[in-house]
């Protein structure tokens, strides 16, 4: 008798622990899910009707079908915590970009701009094409706070009415961060790492951090206000035209391009108080025809001519306006942005040699840390993506000579970028 009970028991754990709560078509009536039910697996498109709240609980794990997508015509509030978040990602065992289509809003009875439809805290987004599409979102503010989206074609498509708000988030090897927002949007105190593309086009966007964006890492779009820029392709690039651009106080270095300006209307753009330098191209490059005053901002330097050697501008290209970089500032003091950069840490220091090479590099890391290593060409083309522990020596007698970018990540998710030389 003892020996067919513990057998029961041993079924009943059994059962609890491959538990799974399977999800298709509508949703009718407020809910609630909890972990107890977990995973949440989508196996068809699935609508949550107008007037429908759904609540999803700390813990629990929703994964979608391949192209599964969730329609929101209701309000979904997903709040997790620091210690137990709530996931959104793929149901395949080895998903990538776009392997499910997203979160689809559309908009409830309420009247415009009224209904706070979506509230997301500590929530993971992961290999969606849009993890959400706000194209016709009317009934905000969205907002999302602590949350991680990663691998993801883009995290947002448009943005909603009347606005939509990322705080202390990350946003991690996708192809767009954030893009362009109809509506009012803000951005702040977040982080792109490792994404094609970071930010374009976000009305609002202060104290975040940009590091190993292998195309633009910020595309302005409004005002940009106390944010760090660093080793990454194009640091920032797109046009300055409007009247509510604003560019102050931020430090954009260690980039192949710092600023690329495809246009720069003077008399409207606040462009002061950074902290521009050390950029391998140009610290600005301009594209435009009218000059740009980029006067009262500092350039690590006190040599006017040293400085004037940094731009690309008329100089160069006749086609091009000149750039108007006096007075400057000196001391270029380190913009507080409110968060730490995640690029260094002095428990992981791995080293590449030599610098510059020719027919090899190597790879030492002598904590045995577990490490990625990607290497990047001018064009933010991969060269190399691997991993190894100790060492890896990489061939490179088929390299053109040039500029490339390295990139080292251990499991901890600490950081290390810079850049080496083939001869």
């Amino acid at each position: 008798m003892k020996k067919i009970k513990l057998a029961l028991l041993l079924l009943m754990i059994s059962f609890s622990c491959f538990s799974q709560t399977y999800i298709s078509g509508g949703i009718f009536s407020s809910t609630t899910w909890s972990p107890t039910g977990n995973p949440f697996i989508v196996t068809g498109n699935t609508v949550i009707f107008d007037g429908v709240d759904l609540t999803i609980n700390p813990g629990v794990i929703i994964k979608f079908d391949y192209g599964v997508e969730l329609e929101l015509r209701g309000k979904l509030i997903a709040i997790g915590n620091d210690t137990d978040s709530i996931t959104f990602t793929s149901n395949l065992t080895s998903p990538s970009q776009s392997a499910w289509a997203g979160i689809k809003v559309v908009g409830t009875t309420n009247p415009l701009g009224v209904g706070n439809q979506i509230t997301m805290e500590y929530c993971k987004g992961l290999y969606a094409h849009y993890f959400v599409n706000l194209d016709l979102a009317y009934h905000g503010p969205y907002i999302f706070r602590h949350c991680f989206f990663a691998n993801n074609y883009q995290v947002n498509n448009d943005g909603g009415a009347p606005t939509t708000i990322f705080e202390n988030c990350k946003f991690e090897s996708n192809n767009l961060g954030l893009s362009w927002c109809q509506f009012d949007s803000r951005v702040s105190k977040s982080f792109f790492i490792n994404n094609v593309n970071g930010v374009f086009g976000i009305t609002n966007v202060d104290t975040c951090f940009f590091s190993g964006n292998t195309g633009v890492a910020l595309t302005p779009g409004g005002s940009t206000v106390g944010c760090t820029i660093q080793n990454n392709n194009k640091g920032v690039s797109g046009p300055f035209d409007a009247v509510n651009n604003s560019f102050i106080n931020n430090t954009v270095t260690n980039n192949y391009i710092g600023v690329e300006m495809h246009s720069y209307f003077n008399g409207s753009i606040n462009f002061t108080g950074n902290t521009i330098c050390n950029n391998t191209a140009y610290n600005i490059k301009l594209l435009h025809q009218n000059n740009a005053d980029l006067s009262n901002n500092c350039w690590c330097s006190t040599d006017s001519a040293f400085i004037h050697s940094t731009f690309y501008d008329g100089n160069q290209n006749l086609s091009y306006g000149l750039i108007n970089f006096m007075p400057f500032t000196t001391g270029c003091p380190q913009i507080n942005v409110g968060i730490n950069g995640p690029t260094e840490n002095k428990a992981f220091s791995p080293t590449i040699f030599p610098n510059p090479f020719s027919s090899s590099i190597k790879i030492l890391n002598e904590n045995n840390e577990p490490t990625e290593v990607i290497i990047f060409d001018m064009t933010a083309r991969k060269i190399f993506q691997f991993k190894f522990t100790n060492s890896t020596t990489i061939n490179t007698e088929t390299l053109p000579r040039g500029i490339y970018f390295y990139q080292l990540q251990s499991e901890k998710g600490w950081y290390k970028k810079g850049k080496i030389v083939k001869d």
